[in-house]
């Protein structure tokens, strides 16, 4: 790299370092896009996870971005986030709803483990996976309103949301477990198709024999 090569890229980034100052977010490029990692001290309790940062367009909320984090008390995912890491968000004492943007594909593991006063959760169309643990001990949670999108339901995802009282497993769900709502003592009725692969997996447990609701088959 010559002289003026290396002028400009020192001058690039003297520059993106200047425009990153207000951002509240820590955050590494990747491939021509940006993955949030972390927050700064100027974060507010109400936060929006753009879709785009320095131009770039915002992927994926990094495993461990907001673990702990106290404060925060709702957020927002824009449109062009398409990955909530694992434990994203775990350990979040204070959070009461979020709300995911329609290009959110996978939430991972642990990714809103024990969120105790999570009692909102967006979900969008075009989610394929929740994964292990995920909303494991979340005890806000009355309802939830799995698109249909989804394809995959980990082990424990849902596991101790004492106050979940139904849910409609998705028609093209293919992978669930006995355990994924596991000690949910309000749980009085779960959706499913006959002879869905859910169905098949549930109705052997004696845990989910009376509670089990059958749809008609579309």
């Amino acid at each position: 790299m010559g002289e003026k090569g290396m002028a400009k890229a020192l001058f690039k980034a003297i520059k993106e370092k200047f425009e990153a100052r207000n951002v509240p977010f820590e955050f590494i490029k990747r491939e021509n896009s940006v993955i949030i990692i972390g927050y700064k001290q100027s974060l507010t309790p109400r936060c929006e996870i753009p879709s785009q940062i320095l131009g770039l367009p915002v992927k994926a909320v990094d495993a461990r971005a907001f673990t702990g984090c106290g404060f925060l008390y709702e957020v927002w995912v824009r449109n062009g986030v398409e990955i909530i890491g694992a434990n994203a968000f775990s350990g979040c004492e204070s959070l009461t709803q979020i709300h995911l943007g329609g290009s959110v594909k996978e939430i991972e593991r642990n990714a809103f483990f024990e969120c105790e006063h999570l009692f909102g959760a967006d979900l969008p169309d075009g989610l394929e996976r929740i994964g292990d643990r995920a909303f494991f001990g979340c005890v806000g949670l009355r309802d939830i309103a799995l698109p249909d999108s989804i394809e995959e339901i980990g082990e424990q995802a849902f596991c101790g949301c004492n106050n979940l009282r139904s849910v409609k497993l998705p028609i093209n769900l293919k992978t669930v477990y006995r355990n994924s709502f596991e000690n949910c003592p309000e749980l009085s009725e779960v959706f499913v198709e006959r002879d869905s692969p859910a169905d098949k997996v549930l109705s052997q447990s004696g845990y989910y024999a009376k509670i089990l609701r059958y749809i008609p088959r579309i």
